[in-house]
């Protein structure tokens, strides 16, 4: 989805309960790493090869069509014909490619045909909850996010100690029920037709920064698996460390928590698992918990960032997800297929490769990560409109205006926020309200507006946003 409202109803603001259906994430996501990283039934090192590129393939299609024909078919999560397409999809997928070694003469097209239809389920799995999760606040899509990569773990864990045929039946089921929880999340949302069917009229430069960091982290941590492949199941540890570390912090230290501190720790959790399995004997399992600590931890915060552009600018956000899954899914191919060719030729050396990439991942971190990425757009900028009759163009309106002022006078990302609802004349109040803070939260954040703006009251904010040309 994706908008510039700030007037939407805070999900976590409802003292009912926690809503718990928008963890949907973490189901599909449990299916996917089971069938593709776990050691146990659903893969030998022999097939695993075959089977993460047949479904990354067919991924890759669907993601590149869904991205080229964002602006026709958004909002994509509105149509129930895209849901079901999902679970069924890699609901079938999952049972026939499970069958295809009982099947003697049928095995090869049953193989085939099931991790296509698992590579078209998770696109469309990933396009529908990116879609709706940009159409969350910051928090709180922060915090499913979070919590949604600890219950992957938790559930890949949970599904390895079932006996063979109830794994099957079990992780079968899994994308179905994402598919349930997603549809159950819709009912918080409202209707959002309109705006998205607005938003994807507009045109965004390509998001060329974020698409080839997790490019290279994908490889890295595709390559990583493909060197330690009995290590994989350990190296889930990282990922369920690293997803409670950031779940706690968004959760209790919100505002005190500063989510850049992902892009600087990641590269180095990398660089230290590369190490340990490339240059030292027995140490594969803690270093594949480090290098998928790294990894989960950037693309927890890449989904973060990619959600709030969306959900702040109204980047289209099958367009935006789309595209940078591509990226993400292609590298991941690459380093499978090329790991395993290294090794039929005998070229497989460890410690050239762990060098190499510890090169790569140090290289494109000084290069592509800075703090101002992470209080901007990432480099991704509106276009003027290619046809008479499109929206306005962004910096003409009330967020573009506050989002240039917030990038000339250095305001964090949360200012920013509070600096929108100020400059709509929204009162202490109406800020804690809507952005779900504490009293002295908003009026803190608010001194420090003041402070760098050289303003003294709301209505000197009011009027510089109406002046800006």
């Amino acid at each position: 989805m994706g908008g510039t409202s700030t007037d939407r109803e805070p999900l976590l603001g409802k003292a009912n309960l926690f809503p718990l259906r928008f963890l949907g994430v973490g189901v599909y996501l449990a299916w996917l790493f089971t069938i593709h990283f776990s050691t146990g039934i659903f893969e030998t090192s022999d097939r695993a090869l075959d089977s993460l590129v047949l479904s990354n393939l067919a991924n890759l299609v669907c993601l590149i069509l869904a991205a080229v024909f964002a602006r026709r078919i958004a909002p994509i999560s509105t149509k129930r014909g895209f849901s079901l397409a999902a679970g069924a999809f890699s609901l079938f997928g999952t049972i026939l490619a499970s069958l295809a070694p009982l099947a003697a003469a049928a095995e090869l097209p049953l193989f085939i045909i099931g991790n296509a239809l698992i590579g078209s389920g998770t696109s469309l799995l990933i396009l529908l909850w990116s879609e709706l999760y940009a159409s969350l606040p910051r928090r709180e899509a922060s915090i499913f996010y979070s919590a949604s990569f600890m219950l992957a773990a938790v559930l890949f864990y949970g599904v390895a100690l079932l006996d063979a045929y109830m794994q099957m039946t079990v992780v079968a089921l899994l994308p179905v029920v994402s598919m349930a929880m997603f549809s159950l999340s819709l009912r918080l949302l409202p209707d959002q037709d309109e705006e998205v069917k607005e938003s994807a009229d507009s045109h965004w430069t390509f998001p060329i920064r974020p698409s080839v960091l997790l490019a290279v982290y994908a490889f890295a941590s595709t390559l990583s698996r493909s060197m330690s492949f009995d290590s994989n199941d350990v190296g889930m540890l990282g990922m369920l460390f690293i997803a409670a570390v950031v779940l706690i912090c968004n959760v209790f230290l919100f505002d005190r928590f500063d989510a850049r501190m992902l892009y600087k720790i990641t590269p180095a959790l990398m660089i230290s698992g590369f190490l340990l399995i490339s240059f030292f004997t027995g140490f594969d399992g803690i270093g594949n918990v480090l290098i998928n600590a790294g990894f989960s931890g950037f693309v927890i915060l890449t989904l973060i960032v990619l959600s709030n552009i969306s959900y702040t600018y109204g980047v289209t956000a099958i367009w935006l997800f789309g595209l940078t899954r591509a990226f993400r899914v292609l590298a991941s191919t690459l380093a499978a297929y090329g790991y395993s060719w290294l090794a039929s030729m005998g070229l497989a050396d460890k410690m050239v490769l762990g060098g190499c990439t510890i090169v790569l991942i140090a290289a494109c971190a000084m290069l592509f990560l800075s703090d101002r990425d992470f209080t901007s757009t990432w480099g991704i900028n509106p276009l003027p409109p290619k046809r008479s009759g499109a929206v306005e163009e962004f910096y003409e309106t009330l967020q573009g205006k506050c989002s240039v002022i917030a990038h000339r006078f250095g305001l964090t990302q949360r200012e920013e926020e509070v600096l929108v609802l100020l400059a709509q004349d929204k009162s202490i109040a109406e800020v804690e309200e809507t952005l779900v803070i504490s009293n002295g939260t908003a009026k803190s954040h608010i001194r420090h507006i003041y402070a760098k703006l050289d303003v003294h009251a709301r209505e000197d904010v009011v009027e510089m946003v109406e002046e800006l040309r």
